[in-house]
């Protein structure tokens, strides 16, 4: 678990570094770095993207998206965002919930934190989430100048949704098929890249409701796997 630790970590100390070092930048510097960061996320989406079965990544976001939206798991994450905010942080802070919302999405949906569970799990072997780490941390930074400390708070989800994997370990490495791991990073790319248009204010997602696409390739594996 030394790995997930370290990742929350990460996130969580680099993202309340850039929210306050945000709060010092001027109005038009965030402007600008609210424009670019778009870009980098797209790129990001992209390469990901071109990767896995279309149609297996199809159906995985299609049925992700249809029980997100049946479990209203938006609106719940919202009214768990909004309790922390008015509790912890400023109930006038208006970028909290989009900050924790879309950087939980990107630090959760990449193959590289299931890899790195499965290796930290059934081998010890933490490398590939200190390396994951380091660009977590990174990108928590310079999402936080602009989204501020909602950011940071990802770092929660980051740990359960990491340590989870960790202990599931002995029991996904079977499944966990290059074939698996290419749907897996076809669907986190999609869902990167409509990460990228809600940034840019094209569309207007419920980006939670996502969510469960990402565990779609998976039992896809399972079901391959005993068939």
């Amino acid at each position: 678990m030394l790995g997930v630790f370290v990742n929350a970590i990460s996130v969580l100390v680099l993202g309340l570094l850039g929210s306050f070092v945000g709060d010092k930048f001027p109005k038009s510097i965030q402007d600008s770095i609210m424009k670019f960061l778009p870009v980098c996320v797209l790129i990001i989406g992209v390469r990901s993207s071109l990767e896995g079965e279309i149609i297996v990544v199809i159906i995985s976001i299609v049925l992700g998206v249809a029980i997100g939206e049946l479990l209203k798991i938006d609106d719940r994450i919202n009214k768990f965002t909004d309790f922390i905010k008015n509790r912890f942080i400023n109930p006038e802070d208006t970028t909290f919930s989009e900050g924790f919302i879309t950087t939980s999405l990107i630090f959760c949906v990449g193959s590289m934190g299931i890899l790195g569970c499965i290796d930290a799990g059934v081998k010890g072997d933490n490398d590939i989430l200190f390396a994951k780490a380091v660009m977590d941390g990174l990108t928590a930074f310079f999402f936080a100048t602009t989204f501020g400390k909602g950011v940071s708070f990802s770092a929660i989800p980051v740990f359960i949704y990491q340590g989870i994997l960790v202990v599931l370990s002995g029991f996904l490495l079977p499944v966990f098929t290059p074939e698996v791991a290419a749907n897996l990073s076809g669907t986190g790319g999609v869902m990167i890249i409509a990460i990228c248009f809600y940034m840019l204010k094209l569309v207007d997602f419920k980006l939670a409701n996502l969510t469960p696409a990402i565990f779609i390739p998976i039992i896809y594996g399972l079901i391959l796997k005993f068939m």
